[in-house]
């Protein structure tokens, strides 16, 4: 139960709100629960390839139109991945299932660099 729900019926107990009052503030609560956008859903995910020192790529999406990002990735940027032994479409299934924030790829050869994170 909410803070917000626990303080309604608190205020209902107390007397200082009627039933009425009390059910028309846990409607408008609800009301505004449901609008709210969830925890993962807020979750972003972020791309950055640099090549040569120059950013070639730099993405920064909602956790849940990560798929899209693979559009946008350079096929070199791909094929650089697959030889460090990152696989994508598996790294995407494991970011929108279980994991927490924080760096999920970081190469670095000399001026040339991936990072994909969550934050």
């Amino acid at each position: 139960m909410s803070e917000e729900r626990k303080r309604i019926l608190e205020m209902l107990a107390e007397g200082k709100v009627s039933p009425e009052e009390a059910d028309d503030l846990l409607n408008t609560l609800e009301k505004s629960e449901s609008k709210a956008v969830p925890e993962r859903a807020r979750r972003l995910l972020k791309v950055r390839i640099r090549e040569a020192g120059t950013e070639k790529v730099n993405i920064t999406l909602p956790l849940s139109l990560a798929r899209v990002a693979l559009k946008f990735v350079p096929a070199e940027a791909k094929k650089e991945l697959e030889e460090q032994g990152v696989d994508i479409e598996d790294l995407l299934s494991s970011v929108s299932n279980e994991l927490q924030e924080g760096k999920l790829v970081d190469i670095k050869d000399g001026d040339d660099s991936v990072e994909i994170y969550i934050e």
